[in-house]
């Protein structure tokens, strides 16, 4: 099975501190990059949500290719990868989760059936991005039957 490749960077408005002109600038998705607080709530700014909707386009493209159906009632482990655009210190887990959300209703139920798991981490400037290996994992047992969520207005949902 191939992995999984999706963008590391998200596009990100900003004005310039030199010139004071808004421009775009592209950055690895931490969660201060992806929300902004609005009524004392987290809540996904536009930028995230472009990023997320990239994401998950290219998870559902891998998903159709590889006949991945989403997972319900088991564990997904995701190996991962991820290259970086620069050699700056960066947390890998500080990337995940928009990407983890994104892959909800296409690899699985819920991002809480993740287990995120860090391969390794490379420098590449002409193609930064992530990699990542889904693989299908233990049936999560639990004591109480699980609460029916609804989807998000955030959440895609894939019928087949």
């Amino acid at each position: 099975m191939q992995r999984l490749i999706i963008p590391l960077l998200m596009e990100k408005r900003r004005r310039n501190p030199t010139t004071k002109k808004m421009e775009n600038i592209w950055v690895v998705p931490s969660w201060n990059h992806l929300y902004t607080i609005v009524r004392n709530a987290p809540t996904l700014g536009k930028w995230g949500e472009l990023y997320k909707q990239r994401v998950a386009e290219a998870a559902l493209e891998w998903a159709m290719d590889n006949d991945w159906v989403m997972i319900e009632t088991r564990k997904v482990i995701l190996r991962t990868w991820i290259y970086w655009n620069d050699a700056r210190e960066k947390d890998c887990h500080n990337t995940d989760k928009a990407w983890a959300d994104a892959f909800e209703g296409i690899l699985y139920r819920n991002d809480s059936q993740a287990l995120i798991q860090y391969q390794d981490f490379q420098i590449d400037r002409a193609n930064p991005r992530i990699e990542i290996e889904p693989i299908v994992g233990g049936l999560i047992v639990r004591d109480t039957p699980a609460r029916k969520n609804k989807p998000s207005k955030n959440q895609m949902a894939i019928d087949f």
